[in-house]
């Protein structure tokens, strides 16, 4: 079996529950009235069932156009679109849209509303008893890491983005869609917190086994989050669809050999994982416990510092043993700078939230925030020292091979500009 368009082999299915379905663009095209050139021109494609899909392009690539044309948010021109084996081209758009999930930037919540009433909106509209509102609302809660009993009688204005944006993930699952579009989702969060967005949906998408797309404007959040990625340029044109790793070691056109810059080798950081990397086993203690016993146990195990965790085996903090023996039980401080990655988290968020906490490890955490173990920057390093070495190209001239003489040569001069109010040497 191969894709579709790029023509390369599709990888074997991962050992996990699948509920999305397929989608499958034929011939699409959308124009607009006054413009010369259509939006999106002749579109063939097809997303398998449980894949994630990143859209990536420049401005006016058609990507947003395309993602609308799915749940006919805006109508296609031409062509036709199906969603496993209907064709929802030919389907009522209002109730194809309560068929499919959708998240846009900010959340998009009802703001008067409290979460649960935000997150039930589908299912009421569906028809669903109160009951079985009432317990999808607590099981998506807790899957996008946003405690029921804290968050259901809140309003909006009472969150952060990124609580709001789980929410807005939440309510788009609410009614067990088979299909989930995001537009430019984790685009008005900040970095951090857009880190750990992306690793939640990550974590979302191996339990529940949705077919998502998502339109991003970043390429190196498009190859964290996407099973495949799509390159359009100007029209819609297909520039390339494939896997990430595929589109950075063989770019197939000069085209998404510029858009994805010189940095190829480097950009594995990007889709390299954390779960591809061997992690340091941890010791882990519980706050109330005896420092003494903990610290007993760490030794024997040659550790120097222990991860204090939560009931649910989350970190709090990850103290020395000489700060251990500062008190006579573990504390249950909380280290708000604390690096953290998920497993899923690619081995550039590691290195990142090392750098930005001045660290020279990270704790690793599952699906669920409980920790598996640390990654040390030292793993990190050699992966970039490999592919560094991989992209080296051959040397032309050395300094051993050179012939005194064979060339005469200017040394070239790097310097900063001083700019025009400073003084020189007198």
């Amino acid at each position: 079996m191969t894709d579709e368009v790029s023509g390369a082999p599709a990888a074997p299915a991962p050992d996990r529950t699948v509920t999305g379905a397929s989608i499958r663009l034929d011939s699409v095209v959308k124009r607009y009235k006054g413009q010369d050139r259509p939006a999106v021109a002749r579109l063939d494609l097809e997303i398998e069932a449980g894949e994630i899909v990143a859209f990536v392009g420049p401005s006016g690539c058609g990507k947003t156009t395309t993602l609308k044309m799915i749940n006919r948010l805006i109508e296609p021109t031409e062509g036709r679109i199906f969603i496993g084996d209907r064709d929802v081209t030919r389907e009522d758009p209002d109730k194809l849209r309560q068929s499919i999930g959708y998240v846009i930037q900010s959340g998009g919540l009802f703001p008067h509303w409290t979460v649960a009433k935000n997150v039930g909106a589908i299912p009421r509209v569906l028809g669903w008893d109160k009951k079985r509102i009432a317990e999808r609302t607590e099981y998506l809660l807790d899957l996008v890491g946003l405690d029921p009993a804290t968050f259901a009688d809140r309003l909006p204005k009472d969150m952060s983005g990124g609580q709001q944006q789980r929410v807005g993930v939440a309510r788009a699952l609410a009614a067990d869609p088979p299909v989930l579009l995001m537009d430019e989702p984790f685009g008005a969060v900040d970095p951090i917190t857009r880190v750990r967005l992306q690793d939640s949906l990550i974590a979302i998408q191996h339990e529940l086994g949705k077919t998502i797309v998502i339109v991003t404007h970043d390429f190196e959040e498009a190859t964290k989050l996407g099973d495949k990625v799509l390159i359009l340029s100007e029209g819609g044109h297909v520039e390339q669809y494939a896997r990430p790793e595929e589109i950075l070691t063989a770019p197939a056109t000069p085209f998404v050999e510029e858009f994805v810059g010189s940095g190829a080798k480097l950009a594995y950081l990007t889709v390299s994982r954390v779960r591809d990397v061997e992690v340091d086993e941890v010791i882990t203690a519980r706050v109330g416990e005896s420092s003494a016993a903990v610290i007993q146990r760490a030794k024997a195990a040659n550790q120097t510092w222990v991860v204090v965790v939560d009931g649910e085996g989350r970190p709090r903090s990850w103290p020395t043993l000489a700060e251990l023996a500062s008190k006579s039980e573990v504390s249950d401080f909380l280290d708000r700078r604390l690096p953290v990655v998920a497993r899923s988290s690619t081995l550039n968020d590691a290195l990142d939230a090392m750098l930005a906490t001045s660290q020279g490890a990270a704790l690793v955490t599952d699906g669920r925030g409980a920790v598996v173990g640390s990654l040390g920057i030292g793993s990190v390093t050699e992966v970039i020292r490999t592919k560094l070495a991989e992209g080296q190209p051959e040397a032309e001239d050395s300094y051993t091979s050179y012939v005194d003489g064979a060339v005469s040569a200017p040394t070239p001069v790097v310097a900063a500009d001083e700019g025009a109010g400073s003084a020189g040497p007198s």
